[in-house]
């Protein structure tokens, strides 16, 4: 019975145990400090998704802000030309913002929104 439990193995087991604990605890240490810069959401727009995405005639851009805030929404093709849907400082809430796209050419487009702290863009065709 000796030579199968004895104090060294005990003391072995015990050290590799309290390791293993002490790695886990500094682990969840630094996992919190490194997720401790969560973002915001109130500080930013929600840019939605176009209804369809070949779209044609009069688009209707919607997003939200949870803050006043001065946005700039506008095209942008390939060759870096930009359109302005709009440019102006909006309240918090929800708001939609019309575009007749029968004034620029077909093609592929981004929509940006833009405002001080960010800058979101998806991908549209026009076909009119």
């Amino acid at each position: 019975m000796n030579k199968i439990f004895n104090q060294d193995l005990l003391i072995d087991f015990l050290g590799i145990t309290l390791g293993i604990l002490i790695l886990i605890i500094l682990y969840r240490v630094l996992i919190r400090f490194l997720s401790r810069k969560v973002l915001k959401p109130q500080d930013y727009c929600v840019l939605y998704d176009v209804e369809f995405f070949v779209s044609s005639g009069e688009i209707s851009f919607y997003f939200t802000t949870s803050l006043q805030r001065e946005v700039r929404l506008f095209l942008t093709n390939s060759a870096g030309d930009q359109f302005a849907v709009v440019d102006q400082l909006f309240d918090e809430g929800g708001h939609i913002c019309r575009f007749d796209s029968t004034s620029v050419p077909n093609g592929e487009y981004l929509y940006v929104l833009k405002t001080a702290n960010q800058e979101i863009s998806k991908r549209i065709e026009i076909k009119n």
